[in-house]
């Protein structure tokens, strides 16, 4: 009893396709979606803060906290290249340290999306930018550092999944030191 699924291109747009299917419509991402979740760690090793954006919930109407993201270009050569172009937009400062990286990994819900991909940056000893020009990013992008502990507000799935994820490796690397 198989049965041939009809999909169809609805809409197509630089980055992405809308697609329907059997009656549902989904994304088609063409690039990759790149994520970033910037932290920051206490005097202790514990996660301190956690850089975020707040976008607006066009269907909620209200303000979410949210991963800074975007799609790698083709300028990218490699994911971390376009993670570091993403955090350097909003704060001002290149990270080249591979140490202070890490690939959280890939996260897809095949009903809304493609893959995407995620980095974690720690940001404790970077200088942030004050440049007029990245305040203003900043401020368009309405970034800041919240303590860890207020993450759980968000009601950004792919946030939360992103922050267990560090979270998990800051838990066992404090199991590990015990």
């Amino acid at each position: 009893m198989n049965k041939k699924l009809e999909k169809k291109i609805v809409l197509t747009g630089p980055y992405e396709d809308v697609i329907s299917l059997d009656h549902h419509f989904y994304l088609k991402h063409k690039l990759n979606r790149i994520c970033v979740l910037p932290y920051t760690i206490s005097s202790d090793g514990l996660l301190d803060k956690i850089g975020v954006i707040k976008q607006i919930d066009l269907l909620e109407e209200k303000e979410n906290y949210i991963l800074i993201n975007n799609f790698n270009n083709q300028d990218d050569p490699t994911n971390l290249v376009a993670a570091n172009r993403l955090i350097y937009e909003i704060i001002g400062s290149n990270i080249k340290n591979a140490d202070n990286w890490m690939y959280l990994g890939k996260i897809n819900n095949t009903s809304i999306s493609s893959d995407i991909i995620i980095y974690a940056v720690n940001i404790s000893n970077i200088d942030i930018n004050d440049d007029p020009e990245v305040n203003e990013t900043k401020q368009e992008k309405k970034f800041q550092l919240i303590d860890s502990n207020k993450v759980v507000t968000s009601d950004d799935a792919l946030f939360l999944s992103a922050y267990l994820r560090l979270f998990h490796f800051f838990f066992v690397q404090s199991l590990i030191k015990k």
